[in-house]
């Protein structure tokens, strides 16, 4: 079975894209934030059962994201202009943190999706009553005092960088990741990219493991899509699914490891 740690993760979201945009403003490059890498990286450690995203939704290039974040099951809390001081995503942010920490005690982890100095005592409040600290930040606007302050800190770029990698090997014949129909809603993930990010969250999970059963990827998988199943690629089964990448994963009597 899959772990059964819980996850809550909580996204500054002005700070992620702002920090985006002015990190690509030389480049040339998208400043588009991709949503299903925060969500997926906080989905490694276990069951997300707690998603807060916190900006002024008001302003466009917040809301552009809205139907993103929603389709993910993420709680958007508005930060209105009036009481939108330099610090007030930062205050809001941790108070309910540390909230759902008292009354949640069920969490295992905590994800900070942000670089400020600021969140420094809410990782270090959250590690003393016994949590898992997790940072996911922008490169370049990441206080190295939080990084420190959390038992993982990850860089946006490199998890962005890993997800192209993955697309990079996908059968052309399988729809686009986080792609969107004619209709305006989002298509199906593709599926070696879900199964690749499975594995990598079992292993996180389960370090001391070198073979995961079928069954807990796939319940991996459904925690990454919930809507996922095999019928949809033309598999009979998620053994039948997971074969075709043999060149990435390994099969053998009902497990599957990363090659």
């Amino acid at each position: 079975m899959a772990s059964d740690s819980r996850v809550a993760i909580y996204i500054d979201f002005d700070n992620v894209v702002i920090s985006r945009a002015s990190q690509v403003k030389e480049t040339g490059g998208s400043a588009t934030v991709a949503i299903d890498v925060l969500l997926d990286f906080a989905t490694r450690y276990g069951r997300l059962t707690i998603s807060r995203a916190y900006a002024d939704w008001s302003v466009k290039k917040n809301a552009d994201y809205q139907e993103q974040l929603v389709a993910r099951a993420v709680e958007l809390v508005q930060l209105f202009p009036a009481s939108k001081t330099k610090n007030g995503a930062d205050i809001r942010l941790a108070v309910d943190a540390i909230e759902d920490l008292y009354l949640h005690p069920d969490l295992t982890h905590v994800v900070i999706a942000a670089g400020d100095s600021d969140f420094v005592p809410l990782a270090q409040r959250a590690r003393r009553l016994g949590r898992v600290v997790l940072g996911v930040g922008v490169a370049g606007s990441v206080s190295r005092a939080l990084a420190s302050a959390c038992d993982v800190y990850a860089d946006y770029d490199e998890l962005l960088g890993a997800r192209a990698d993955l697309e990079r090997h996908v059968e052309e014949t399988e729809s686009a990741s986080a792609s969107v129909t004619s209709s305006g809603t989002p298509a199906r993930r593709r599926a070696f990219p879900l199964i690749i990010e499975a594995l990598r969250g079992l292993a996180a999970q389960y370090p001391d493991r070198d073979w995961h059963p079928l069954s807990a990827v796939k319940v991996q998988v459904l925690r990454l899509e919930p809507t996922f199943a095999e019928a949809d690629y033309g598999a009979s089964g998620f053994g039948d699914l997971i074969s075709r990448y043999g060149g990435q994963v390994e099969v053998a009597e009902n497990r599957a490891r990363l090659r």
